[in-house]
């Protein structure tokens, strides 16, 4: 993560404890309590943006499943497309990817 920002939340004693417990049942690390909040946070604001459908691959992020889902929805919206232009749109997202590194 790419100069983290510090929030100070407050949330119901409930959920507090819904959450810690789900973490240390799916064998939470440091760490996971944010990256839980950064997930939610995005997965929401896309699906306010009217994406939706893909708060689930914001979810699934970071692992097997989510990468071979994602792949799987790139070469069904990518067969239309030429060759050419396939291969234009893959180097200006690897250019895009380098110049923000």
């Amino acid at each position: 993560m790419e100069n983290p920002v510090r929030w100070s939340l407050k949330v119901s004693k409930e959920t507090d404890d819904a959450l810690r417990a789900h973490l240390g049942r799916s064998g939470g690390r440091k760490g996971d309590l944010s990256r839980f909040v950064q997930e939610a946070v995005k997965a929401r604001l896309l699906e306010e943006q009217g994406e939706t459908g893909k708060s689930a691959k914001v979810v699934k992020a970071g692992t097997r499943e989510g990468l071979a889902e994602a792949l799987g929805e790139i070469r069904a919206r990518t067969q239309t497309l030429s060759k050419a232009r396939f291969e234009k749109l893959v180097g200006e997202a690897v250019a895009y990817a380098r110049k923000r590194r």
